[in-house]
Protein backbone atom coordinates (compact mmCIF):
# COMPACT_ATOMS: atom_id res chain seq x y z
CA UNK A 1 0.00 0.00 0.00
CA UNK A 2 2.92 2.31 0.67
CA UNK A 3 4.12 2.04 -2.91
CA UNK A 4 0.82 3.11 -4.43
CA UNK A 5 0.32 5.87 -1.92
CA UNK A 6 3.81 7.18 -1.89
CA UNK A 7 4.18 6.80 1.86
CA UNK A 8 1.64 9.53 2.32
CA UNK A 9 0.00 8.01 5.35
CA UNK A 10 0.69 10.33 8.27
CA UNK A 11 1.02 9.39 11.91
CA UNK A 12 -2.10 9.11 14.00
CA UNK A 13 -3.26 12.05 16.04
CA UNK A 14 -1.34 14.72 14.07
CA UNK A 15 -4.40 16.46 12.70
CA UNK A 16 -3.51 15.93 9.03
CA UNK A 17 -7.10 16.38 7.94
CA UNK A 18 -7.67 19.70 9.68
CA UNK A 19 -8.74 22.46 7.35
CA UNK A 20 -5.82 24.81 6.61
CA UNK A 21 -6.26 28.55 6.63
CA UNK A 22 -6.58 30.40 3.38
CA UNK A 23 -3.69 32.45 2.04
CA UNK A 24 -5.29 35.71 3.13
CA UNK A 25 -5.92 34.50 6.64
CA UNK A 26 -2.46 33.05 6.91
CA UNK A 27 -0.88 36.25 5.71
CA UNK A 28 -2.91 38.31 8.18
CA UNK A 29 -1.95 35.99 11.00
CA UNK A 30 1.71 36.21 10.12
CA UNK A 31 1.62 39.98 9.89
CA UNK A 32 0.25 40.29 13.42
CA UNK A 33 2.89 38.02 14.93
CA UNK A 34 5.24 40.07 17.10
CA UNK A 35 8.88 39.94 16.16
CA UNK A 36 11.15 38.19 18.66
CA UNK A 37 12.80 40.49 21.16
CA UNK A 38 16.51 40.95 20.75
CA UNK A 39 18.47 39.00 23.40
CA UNK A 40 21.11 41.13 25.08
CA UNK A 41 24.58 39.67 25.54
CA UNK A 42 25.13 37.87 28.85
CA UNK A 43 26.24 39.99 31.80
CA UNK A 44 25.66 43.17 29.87
CA UNK A 45 26.29 45.28 32.98
CA UNK A 46 28.87 42.97 34.50
CA UNK A 47 28.06 42.03 38.10
CA UNK A 48 25.79 45.07 38.58
CA UNK A 49 22.99 43.07 40.14
CA UNK A 50 20.96 46.08 41.28
CA UNK A 51 20.75 47.43 37.75
CA UNK A 52 19.78 43.98 36.35
CA UNK A 53 17.15 43.54 39.06
CA UNK A 54 15.55 46.87 38.23
CA UNK A 55 15.63 46.14 34.49
CA UNK A 56 14.16 42.70 35.04
CA UNK A 57 11.30 44.03 37.17
CA UNK A 58 10.59 46.78 34.65
CA UNK A 59 10.55 44.38 31.68
CA UNK A 60 8.24 42.00 33.55
CA UNK A 61 5.80 44.80 34.28
CA UNK A 62 5.89 45.99 30.69
CA UNK A 63 5.20 42.52 29.23
CA UNK A 64 2.42 41.31 31.53
CA UNK A 65 0.97 44.47 32.97
CA UNK A 66 1.82 43.43 36.51
CA UNK A 67 5.21 42.83 38.00
CA UNK A 68 6.33 39.44 39.25
CA UNK A 69 7.75 39.46 42.75
CA UNK A 70 11.31 38.19 42.47
CA UNK A 71 13.95 37.82 45.15
CA UNK A 72 17.24 39.37 43.98
CA UNK A 73 20.34 38.64 46.00
CA UNK A 74 23.44 40.78 46.12
CA UNK A 75 26.77 39.01 45.63
CA UNK A 76 29.06 38.81 48.64
CA UNK A 77 31.53 41.67 48.92
CA UNK A 78 34.97 40.74 47.71
CA UNK A 79 37.48 41.44 50.41
CA UNK A 80 40.98 42.54 49.56
CA UNK A 81 42.31 40.37 52.33
CA UNK A 82 41.88 36.76 51.23
CA UNK A 83 43.19 35.41 54.52
CA UNK A 84 40.21 36.55 56.65
CA UNK A 85 37.94 33.79 57.95
CA UNK A 86 34.61 34.20 59.67
CA UNK A 87 33.87 32.48 62.92
CA UNK A 88 30.52 31.47 64.46
CA UNK A 89 28.47 34.24 62.80
CA UNK A 90 30.20 33.94 59.41
CA UNK A 91 31.12 31.03 57.16
CA UNK A 92 34.73 29.91 57.05
CA UNK A 93 35.12 30.67 53.35
CA UNK A 94 37.87 32.54 51.50
CA UNK A 95 36.60 34.91 48.79
CA UNK A 96 39.38 34.56 46.26
CA UNK A 97 38.44 33.59 42.74
CA UNK A 98 40.10 30.18 43.05
CA UNK A 99 38.35 29.53 46.35
CA UNK A 100 34.93 30.53 44.99
CA UNK A 101 35.23 27.94 42.24
CA UNK A 102 36.60 25.23 44.51
CA UNK A 103 34.92 22.80 46.87
CA UNK A 104 36.82 23.73 50.02
CA UNK A 105 33.75 24.90 51.98
CA UNK A 106 33.66 23.17 55.33
CA UNK A 107 30.97 24.20 57.80
CA UNK A 108 31.31 22.57 61.17
CA UNK A 109 27.66 21.57 61.46
CA UNK A 110 28.08 19.83 64.76
CA UNK A 111 29.35 22.97 66.50
CA UNK A 112 27.11 25.63 64.89
CA UNK A 113 23.45 26.21 65.56
CA UNK A 114 20.82 26.60 62.88
CA UNK A 115 20.54 30.37 63.39
CA UNK A 116 24.29 30.94 63.33
CA UNK A 117 24.59 29.01 60.08
CA UNK A 118 21.70 31.04 58.61
CA UNK A 119 23.55 34.27 59.41
CA UNK A 120 26.67 33.37 57.42
CA UNK A 121 27.48 35.81 54.67
CA UNK A 122 26.44 33.18 52.07
CA UNK A 123 22.89 32.65 53.33
CA UNK A 124 22.07 35.74 55.43
CA UNK A 125 20.42 37.83 52.68
CA UNK A 126 18.48 34.85 51.37
CA UNK A 127 16.95 33.91 54.72
CA UNK A 128 16.26 37.56 55.61
CA UNK A 129 14.18 37.88 52.42
CA UNK A 130 12.59 34.51 53.12
CA UNK A 131 11.49 35.68 56.59
CA UNK A 132 9.53 38.55 55.01
CA UNK A 133 7.31 36.19 52.99
CA UNK A 134 4.20 34.32 54.01
CA UNK A 135 3.79 30.64 53.21
CA UNK A 136 1.55 31.38 50.22
CA UNK A 137 4.01 33.92 48.82
CA UNK A 138 6.88 31.57 49.51
CA UNK A 139 5.32 28.81 47.40
CA UNK A 140 3.95 31.14 44.72
CA UNK A 141 4.39 29.73 41.20
CA UNK A 142 5.68 33.02 39.79
CA UNK A 143 8.41 33.59 42.37
CA UNK A 144 11.98 33.25 41.17
CA UNK A 145 15.10 32.56 43.24
CA UNK A 146 18.85 32.72 42.94
CA UNK A 147 20.99 30.07 44.61
CA UNK A 148 22.94 31.77 47.44
CA UNK A 149 25.56 29.02 47.30
CA UNK A 150 26.40 30.00 43.72
CA UNK A 151 27.09 33.70 44.54
CA UNK A 152 30.09 35.02 42.67
CA UNK A 153 30.32 31.81 40.65
CA UNK A 154 29.22 30.58 37.21
CA UNK A 155 25.70 29.68 38.39
CA UNK A 156 24.97 32.98 40.11
CA UNK A 157 22.85 34.28 37.20
CA UNK A 158 20.56 31.22 37.03
CA UNK A 159 16.94 31.63 38.11
CA UNK A 160 14.84 28.92 39.77
CA UNK A 161 11.06 29.26 39.58
CA UNK A 162 9.92 28.03 42.99
CA UNK A 163 11.65 26.43 45.95
CA UNK A 164 11.40 22.91 44.54
CA UNK A 165 13.85 23.43 41.67
CA UNK A 166 16.12 25.42 44.00
CA UNK A 167 16.16 22.58 46.55
CA UNK A 168 16.79 20.00 43.84
CA UNK A 169 19.68 22.09 42.50
CA UNK A 170 21.22 22.34 45.97
CA UNK A 171 20.87 18.58 46.56
CA UNK A 172 22.20 17.50 43.16
CA UNK A 173 25.00 19.99 42.59
CA UNK A 174 27.99 17.81 41.88
CA UNK A 175 30.91 19.83 40.54
CA UNK A 176 31.74 22.99 42.55
CA UNK A 177 30.92 23.93 46.15
CA UNK A 178 29.24 20.61 46.83
CA UNK A 179 29.45 20.90 50.63
CA UNK A 180 28.18 24.49 50.54
CA UNK A 181 25.17 23.47 48.45
CA UNK A 182 24.40 20.50 50.70
CA UNK A 183 24.60 22.76 53.75
CA UNK A 184 22.22 25.25 52.13
CA UNK A 185 19.76 22.44 51.27
CA UNK A 186 19.86 21.24 54.86
CA UNK A 187 19.33 24.77 56.22
CA UNK A 188 16.42 25.44 53.83
CA UNK A 189 14.77 22.14 54.67
CA UNK A 190 15.10 22.74 58.41
CA UNK A 191 13.83 26.33 58.07
CA UNK A 192 10.73 25.21 56.17
CA UNK A 193 10.13 22.40 58.64
CA UNK A 194 10.18 24.89 61.52
CA UNK A 195 7.61 26.96 59.68
CA UNK A 196 5.35 23.95 59.31
CA UNK A 197 5.80 23.44 55.57
CA UNK A 198 8.10 21.71 53.14
CA UNK A 199 9.62 22.22 49.73
CA UNK A 200 7.10 19.91 48.10
CA UNK A 201 3.60 21.31 48.46
CA UNK A 202 0.75 19.06 49.56
CA UNK A 203 -0.60 16.90 46.77
CA UNK A 204 2.38 17.55 44.48
CA UNK A 205 5.31 15.37 43.53
CA UNK A 206 8.61 16.93 42.52
CA UNK A 207 10.55 15.36 39.69
CA UNK A 208 13.50 16.17 37.48
CA UNK A 209 11.77 16.59 34.14
CA UNK A 210 8.39 17.45 32.65
CA UNK A 211 7.37 16.04 29.33
CA UNK A 212 4.16 16.10 27.33
CA UNK A 213 0.69 16.22 28.77
CA UNK A 214 -0.59 12.92 30.03
CA UNK A 215 -3.09 12.60 27.21
CA UNK A 216 -3.45 14.09 23.76
CA UNK A 217 -6.50 16.26 23.28
CA UNK A 218 -9.21 14.42 21.45
CA UNK A 219 -11.01 15.71 18.35
CA UNK A 220 -14.24 14.99 16.54
CA UNK A 221 -14.23 13.20 13.21
CA UNK A 222 -16.92 12.26 10.70
CA UNK A 223 -18.01 8.67 10.95
CA UNK A 224 -18.00 6.63 8.81
CA UNK A 225 -14.76 8.04 7.30
CA UNK A 226 -15.39 10.04 4.13
CA UNK A 227 -13.33 11.97 1.59
CA UNK A 228 -14.90 14.86 -0.32
CA UNK A 229 -14.10 14.84 -4.06
CA UNK A 230 -14.65 18.20 -5.81
CA UNK A 231 -15.00 19.13 -9.48
CA UNK A 232 -16.82 15.92 -10.40
CA UNK A 233 -19.34 17.53 -12.76
CA UNK A 234 -18.88 17.07 -16.47
CA UNK A 235 -21.21 19.14 -18.68
CA UNK A 236 -24.64 20.80 -18.99
CA UNK A 237 -27.48 19.52 -21.08
CA UNK A 238 -29.96 21.52 -23.14
CA UNK A 239 -31.97 22.26 -19.98
CA UNK A 240 -28.92 23.73 -18.26
CA UNK A 241 -28.79 20.75 -15.96
CA UNK A 242 -25.34 19.59 -14.89
CA UNK A 243 -24.24 16.00 -15.32
CA UNK A 244 -21.24 14.44 -13.60
CA UNK A 245 -19.50 11.24 -12.56
CA UNK A 246 -21.45 8.13 -11.64
CA UNK A 247 -20.99 6.13 -8.48
CA UNK A 248 -19.12 3.24 -10.05
CA UNK A 249 -16.95 5.55 -12.11
CA UNK A 250 -15.90 7.41 -8.97
CA UNK A 251 -15.21 4.14 -7.11
CA UNK A 252 -13.11 2.85 -10.00
CA UNK A 253 -11.07 6.06 -10.06
CA UNK A 254 -9.92 5.49 -6.47
CA UNK A 255 -10.19 1.71 -6.21
CA UNK A 256 -6.61 1.42 -4.88
CA UNK A 257 -7.82 3.01 -1.61
CA UNK A 258 -10.71 0.53 -1.20
CA UNK A 259 -13.72 2.84 -0.81
CA UNK A 260 -17.00 1.01 -0.25
CA UNK A 261 -19.56 3.59 -1.47
CA UNK A 262 -19.79 6.77 -3.52
CA UNK A 263 -22.41 9.53 -3.31
CA UNK A 264 -22.94 12.70 -5.30
CA UNK A 265 -24.56 15.97 -4.31
CA UNK A 266 -27.49 17.13 -6.43
CA UNK A 267 -29.43 20.40 -6.45
CA UNK A 268 -31.88 22.34 -8.59
CA UNK A 269 -29.25 22.61 -11.32
CA UNK A 270 -28.45 18.89 -11.29
CA UNK A 271 -25.04 17.60 -10.35
CA UNK A 272 -23.31 20.05 -8.02
CA UNK A 273 -19.74 18.87 -8.71
CA UNK A 274 -19.37 17.60 -5.16
CA UNK A 275 -19.02 13.91 -4.38
CA UNK A 276 -18.16 11.81 -1.37
CA UNK A 277 -16.21 8.56 -1.07
CA UNK A 278 -17.38 6.52 1.91
CA UNK A 279 -14.88 4.11 3.45
CA UNK A 280 -15.14 1.11 5.71
CA UNK A 281 -16.60 1.76 9.14
CA UNK A 282 -13.36 0.92 10.97
CA UNK A 283 -9.96 2.28 11.90
CA UNK A 284 -8.49 0.78 8.71
CA UNK A 285 -11.15 2.58 6.68
CA UNK A 286 -10.15 5.85 8.37
CA UNK A 287 -6.48 5.20 7.53
CA UNK A 288 -7.39 4.54 3.89
CA UNK A 289 -9.35 7.81 3.78
CA UNK A 290 -6.50 9.65 5.46
CA UNK A 291 -4.01 8.19 2.98
CA UNK A 292 -6.15 9.43 0.08
CA UNK A 293 -6.35 12.85 1.77
CA UNK A 294 -2.56 12.92 2.13
CA UNK A 295 -2.15 11.91 -1.51
CA UNK A 296 -4.25 14.87 -2.61
CA UNK A 297 -2.29 17.09 -0.24
CA UNK A 298 1.08 15.97 -1.60
CA UNK A 299 0.16 16.70 -5.21
CA UNK A 300 -1.34 20.07 -4.28
CA UNK A 301 -5.00 19.28 -4.93
CA UNK A 302 -6.27 19.38 -1.35
CA UNK A 303 -8.75 21.62 0.46
CA UNK A 304 -6.40 24.60 0.58
CA UNK A 305 -5.83 24.49 -3.19
CA UNK A 306 -9.58 24.23 -3.84
CA UNK A 307 -10.37 27.16 -1.53
CA UNK A 308 -7.66 29.44 -2.92
CA UNK A 309 -7.70 29.24 -6.69
CA UNK A 310 -8.58 25.82 -8.14
CA UNK A 311 -7.42 24.81 -11.59
CA UNK A 312 -10.47 23.05 -12.99
CA UNK A 313 -8.91 21.62 -16.15
CA UNK A 314 -5.61 19.88 -16.84
CA UNK A 315 -3.74 20.16 -20.14
CA UNK A 316 -5.74 18.10 -22.61
CA UNK A 317 -9.15 19.14 -21.29
CA UNK A 318 -9.54 16.63 -18.44
CA UNK A 319 -11.07 17.93 -15.23
CA UNK A 320 -8.73 18.03 -12.23
CA UNK A 321 -10.24 16.39 -9.16
CA UNK A 322 -9.63 17.80 -5.67
CA UNK A 323 -10.07 15.87 -2.44
CA UNK A 324 -9.82 16.19 1.31
CA UNK A 325 -11.10 14.59 4.49
CA UNK A 326 -14.75 15.32 5.11
CA UNK A 327 -15.74 17.47 8.08
CA UNK A 328 -19.16 18.16 9.50
CA UNK A 329 -19.58 21.46 7.70
CA UNK A 330 -18.68 19.79 4.38
CA UNK A 331 -21.42 17.20 4.79
CA UNK A 332 -23.88 19.87 5.85
CA UNK A 333 -23.15 21.58 2.52
CA UNK A 334 -23.53 18.20 0.79
CA UNK A 335 -27.01 17.75 2.34
CA UNK A 336 -28.02 21.33 1.61
CA UNK A 337 -30.76 20.46 -0.90
CA UNK A 338 -31.91 17.22 0.77
CA UNK A 339 -34.27 18.64 3.38
CA UNK A 340 -37.39 17.28 1.73
CA UNK A 341 -35.88 13.92 0.74
CA UNK A 342 -34.56 11.97 3.69
CA UNK A 343 -33.57 9.03 1.48
CA UNK A 344 -31.16 11.22 -0.51
CA UNK A 345 -29.67 12.72 2.66
CA UNK A 346 -26.16 11.48 3.49
CA UNK A 347 -26.22 9.99 6.97
CA UNK A 348 -23.24 10.49 9.23
CA UNK A 349 -22.33 11.24 12.82
CA UNK A 350 -19.46 12.88 14.63
CA UNK A 351 -17.42 10.56 16.83
CA UNK A 352 -14.31 10.72 18.96
CA UNK A 353 -11.04 10.20 17.10
CA UNK A 354 -9.54 8.65 20.22
CA UNK A 355 -12.40 6.17 20.53
CA UNK A 356 -12.93 5.22 16.88
CA UNK A 357 -9.35 5.24 15.55
CA UNK A 358 -6.72 5.25 18.29
CA UNK A 359 -8.45 2.75 20.55
CA UNK A 360 -9.32 0.51 17.60
CA UNK A 361 -5.73 0.63 16.36
CA UNK A 362 -4.48 -0.26 19.83
CA UNK A 363 -6.93 -3.14 19.97
CA UNK A 364 -5.85 -4.23 16.51
CA UNK A 365 -2.24 -4.08 17.65
CA UNK A 366 -3.03 -6.21 20.67
CA UNK A 367 -5.02 -8.63 18.54
CA UNK A 368 -2.16 -8.72 16.06
CA UNK A 369 0.29 -9.53 18.85
CA UNK A 370 -2.00 -12.31 20.03
CA UNK A 371 -2.39 -13.52 16.47
CA UNK A 372 1.39 -13.62 16.06
CA UNK A 373 1.65 -15.51 19.35
CA UNK A 374 -1.00 -18.00 18.23
CA UNK A 375 0.71 -18.38 14.86
CA UNK A 376 3.99 -19.08 16.64
CA UNK A 377 2.24 -21.60 18.87
CA UNK A 378 0.61 -23.25 15.84
CA UNK A 379 3.97 -23.34 14.06
CA UNK A 380 5.58 -24.87 17.14
CA UNK A 381 2.74 -27.41 17.32
CA UNK A 382 3.16 -28.23 13.64
CA UNK A 383 6.91 -28.66 14.10
CA UNK A 384 6.30 -30.87 17.11
CA UNK A 385 3.67 -32.86 15.18
CA UNK A 386 6.03 -33.26 12.24
CA UNK A 387 8.85 -34.33 14.54
CA UNK A 388 6.53 -36.79 16.30
CA UNK A 389 5.29 -38.07 12.96
CA UNK A 390 8.83 -38.59 11.74
CA UNK A 391 9.76 -40.18 15.04
CA UNK A 392 6.67 -42.39 14.86
CA UNK A 393 7.64 -43.45 11.35
CA UNK A 394 11.17 -44.30 12.49
CA UNK A 395 9.88 -46.18 15.54
CA UNK A 396 7.28 -47.99 13.44
CA UNK A 397 9.95 -49.06 10.96
CA UNK A 398 12.17 -50.22 13.80
CA UNK A 399 9.24 -52.07 15.34
CA UNK A 400 8.48 -53.77 12.04
CA UNK A 401 12.10 -54.83 11.64
CA UNK A 402 12.20 -55.96 15.25
CA UNK A 403 9.04 -58.02 14.78
CA UNK A 404 10.50 -59.63 11.67
CA UNK A 405 13.76 -60.33 13.46
CA UNK A 406 11.87 -61.71 16.45
CA UNK A 407 9.82 -63.93 14.15
CA UNK A 408 12.97 -65.27 12.53
CA UNK A 409 14.65 -65.74 15.90
CA UNK A 410 11.52 -67.45 17.27
CA UNK A 411 11.37 -69.75 14.27
CA UNK A 412 15.04 -70.57 14.59
CA UNK A 413 14.66 -71.09 18.33
CA UNK A 414 11.70 -73.39 17.73
CA UNK A 415 13.64 -75.40 15.18
CA UNK A 416 16.63 -75.55 17.48
CA UNK A 417 14.37 -76.58 20.37
CA UNK A 418 12.86 -79.36 18.30
CA UNK A 419 16.31 -80.52 17.30
CA UNK A 420 17.46 -80.44 20.91
CA UNK A 421 14.30 -82.27 21.99
CA UNK A 422 14.94 -84.99 19.42
CA UNK A 423 18.53 -85.26 20.54
CA UNK A 424 17.53 -85.32 24.20
CA UNK A 425 14.83 -87.92 23.48
CA UNK A 426 17.41 -89.96 21.60
CA UNK A 427 19.88 -89.62 24.46
CA UNK A 428 17.16 -90.44 26.96
CA UNK A 429 16.19 -93.56 25.01
CA UNK A 430 19.83 -94.51 24.66
CA UNK A 431 20.42 -94.20 28.38
CA UNK A 432 17.15 -96.03 29.10
CA UNK A 433 18.33 -98.86 26.87
CA UNK A 434 21.66 -98.87 28.65
CA UNK A 435 19.94 -98.96 32.01
CA UNK A 436 17.63 -101.73 30.83
CA UNK A 437 20.63 -103.77 29.71
CA UNK A 438 22.33 -103.17 33.03
CA UNK A 439 19.15 -104.15 34.88
CA UNK A 440 18.74 -107.32 32.79
CA UNK A 441 22.36 -108.23 33.27
CA UNK A 442 21.99 -107.65 36.99
CA UNK A 443 18.85 -109.75 37.17
CA UNK A 444 20.58 -112.45 35.15
CA UNK A 445 23.56 -112.46 37.48
CA UNK A 446 21.27 -112.68 40.51
CA UNK A 447 19.39 -115.52 38.91
CA UNK A 448 22.69 -117.20 38.10
CA UNK A 449 23.87 -116.67 41.67
CA UNK A 450 20.66 -118.19 43.05
CA UNK A 451 20.89 -121.03 40.60
CA UNK A 452 24.45 -121.77 41.70
CA UNK A 453 23.34 -121.84 45.30
CA UNK A 454 20.51 -124.22 44.46
CA UNK A 455 22.82 -126.42 42.43
CA UNK A 456 25.29 -126.52 45.25
CA UNK A 457 22.55 -127.59 47.63
CA UNK A 458 21.36 -130.22 45.17
CA UNK A 459 24.87 -131.57 44.83
CA UNK A 460 25.17 -131.82 48.55
CA UNK A 461 21.80 -133.56 48.74
CA UNK A 462 22.63 -136.02 46.00
CA UNK A 463 25.93 -136.88 47.59
CA UNK A 464 24.06 -137.89 50.70
CA UNK A 465 21.64 -139.99 48.67
CA UNK A 466 24.39 -142.27 47.22
CA UNK A 467 25.87 -143.10 50.66
CA UNK A 468 24.88 -146.68 51.59
CA UNK A 469 26.19 -146.97 55.10
CA UNK A 470 23.95 -145.78 57.77
CA UNK A 471 26.61 -144.04 59.68
CA UNK A 472 27.91 -142.26 56.67
CA UNK A 473 24.39 -141.33 55.77
CA UNK A 474 23.73 -139.83 59.18
CA UNK A 475 26.97 -137.96 59.05
CA UNK A 476 26.15 -136.82 55.58
CA UNK A 477 22.72 -135.66 56.64
CA UNK A 478 24.25 -133.91 59.57
CA UNK A 479 26.79 -132.23 57.27
CA UNK A 480 24.01 -131.40 54.84
CA UNK A 481 21.97 -129.89 57.63
CA UNK A 482 25.00 -127.86 58.71
CA UNK A 483 25.56 -126.88 55.08
CA UNK A 484 21.95 -125.81 54.68
CA UNK A 485 22.05 -123.95 57.91
CA UNK A 486 25.29 -122.26 56.95
CA UNK A 487 23.96 -121.52 53.48
CA UNK A 488 20.76 -120.06 54.92
CA UNK A 489 22.78 -117.93 57.28
CA UNK A 490 24.95 -116.74 54.41
CA UNK A 491 21.89 -116.04 52.34
CA UNK A 492 20.36 -114.07 55.16
CA UNK A 493 23.56 -112.08 55.42
CA UNK A 494 23.56 -111.74 51.64
CA UNK A 495 19.99 -110.53 51.62
CA UNK A 496 20.71 -108.10 54.47
CA UNK A 497 23.77 -106.70 52.75
CA UNK A 498 21.90 -106.61 49.45
CA UNK A 499 19.13 -104.59 51.04
CA UNK A 500 21.71 -102.18 52.41
CA UNK A 501 23.32 -101.95 49.01
CA UNK A 502 19.94 -101.39 47.32
CA UNK A 503 19.06 -98.74 49.87
CA UNK A 504 22.41 -96.98 49.31
CA UNK A 505 21.86 -97.27 45.56
CA UNK A 506 18.41 -95.76 45.81
CA UNK A 507 19.72 -92.97 48.05
CA UNK A 508 22.49 -92.22 45.57
CA UNK A 509 19.96 -92.29 42.74
CA UNK A 510 17.64 -89.90 44.60
CA UNK A 511 20.56 -87.55 45.31
CA UNK A 512 21.65 -87.77 41.70
CA UNK A 513 18.13 -86.99 40.46
CA UNK A 514 17.89 -84.11 42.92
CA UNK A 515 21.20 -82.70 41.71
CA UNK A 516 20.05 -83.20 38.15
CA UNK A 517 16.81 -81.34 38.70
CA UNK A 518 18.59 -78.57 40.62
CA UNK A 519 21.13 -78.21 37.83
CA UNK A 520 18.30 -78.26 35.29
CA UNK A 521 16.40 -75.57 37.21
CA UNK A 522 19.58 -73.49 37.58
CA UNK A 523 20.25 -73.95 33.89
CA UNK A 524 16.76 -72.66 33.08
CA UNK A 525 17.26 -69.66 35.41
CA UNK A 526 20.63 -68.84 33.86
CA UNK A 527 19.06 -69.09 30.45
CA UNK A 528 16.21 -66.76 31.45
CA UNK A 529 18.68 -64.19 32.87
CA UNK A 530 20.81 -64.24 29.74
CA UNK A 531 17.70 -64.03 27.55
CA UNK A 532 16.35 -61.01 29.50
CA UNK A 533 19.68 -59.23 29.17
CA UNK A 534 19.70 -59.93 25.47
CA UNK A 535 16.14 -58.64 25.01
CA UNK A 536 16.92 -55.54 27.11
CA UNK A 537 19.98 -54.89 25.01
CA UNK A 538 18.04 -54.88 21.75
CA UNK A 539 14.77 -53.33 23.01
CA UNK A 540 13.96 -49.68 22.01
CA UNK A 541 14.30 -47.17 24.85
CA UNK A 542 11.36 -44.67 25.05
CA UNK A 543 13.47 -41.95 26.68
CA UNK A 544 16.00 -41.99 23.83
CA UNK A 545 13.24 -41.95 21.21
CA UNK A 546 11.51 -39.04 22.94
CA UNK A 547 14.82 -37.19 23.23
CA UNK A 548 15.48 -37.70 19.53
CA UNK A 549 11.99 -36.50 18.60
CA UNK A 550 12.31 -33.41 20.81
CA UNK A 551 15.70 -32.58 19.25
CA UNK A 552 14.11 -32.71 15.85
Amino acid sequence: MSSRKGGSRGPLGRGNNSRPHSAGRGFESNSNTPSPRAIPPPLEHGWNWHTRAAASSQSSEDATGQGETTIHLDPPPVDDDDDKFENDNDSDEVDTEDELLSDEYDSDVSEKSHDSRKNSKWFKVFFENLDKLSLDDMHGPSRQWHCPACKGGPGAIDWYRGLQPLMMHAKTKGSKRVKLHRDFAELLDEELRRRGTSVIAAGEAFGKWKGLDERIKDRSIVWPPMVVIMNTWLEQDENDKWHGMGNQELLDSFSSYSPVKARHAYGPQGHRGMSVLIFENSAMGFLEAESLHNHFQEQGTDRDAWDRRPVLFCPGGKRQLYGYMAEKQDLDVFNKHCHGNKAARLKFETRSYQEMVVNQMRQMSEDNQQLIWFKDEVAKGQRRSKALEESLGVVSEKLRKTKEENRIVTQRSKMHHEQNKEEMDFQEQFFKDQLEIIHKTRDAKEDEFEKIQQEEREKMKQSNTHVSAKGDRDRREEDFAKFVKSQDKEMEEFVSEREKLVKAYEDDKISMNKRHFEEEVQLEKDFDTALNQLMSKYSPHPSEEEGKSSDQ
